[in-house]
């Protein structure tokens, strides 16, 4: 996680430099995440993966890589696995207001918590 000190301005050391924090948060923003499909592969925590069908980010992006964790396969056949994606219909990152993945804090926590409190155990599926 990136924070305003790893940027090197502080939020209240030097308010005169928020031009040179927002200059570099844009070149951070569009920077592409370069993470090797292996070392996503290899993550086997119960991963949700969220985005917007506006968001930043393609939803293809999110689909791939909620392939790459083992999702995206028939549920009735190989069971659910530990991935999950959710895609929040008209809703970008940030902007325009009531559309950005903040403005949409009911449907995430009401897809959160469960995920978050699901026993890690996936039952095998039933035939």
């Amino acid at each position: 996680m990136c924070g305003a000190s790893d940027l090197g301005v502080g939020r209240h050391e030097n308010p005169d430099r928020f031009p040179e924090l927002v200059t570099k948060l844009k070149h951070l923003d569009e920077t592409p995440f370069a993470w090797a499909e292996d070392d996503v592969r290899g993550i086997t925590a119960p991963t949700l993966v969220i985005t917007g069908d506006a968001d930043a980010s393609v939803v293809e992006h999110a689909v791939a890589m909620f392939r790459l964790l083992g999702g995206g396969r028939m549920g009735d056949v190989h069971g659910i696995g530990h991935a999950r994606l959710a895609v929040l219909p008209g809703t970008a990152h940030f902007m325009p207001p009531g559309t950005g993945m903040l403005d949409r804090a009911e449907w995430l926590l009401a897809l959160i918590p469960p995920f978050l409190d699901a026993p890690e155990d996936v039952p095998p599926p039933t035939f």
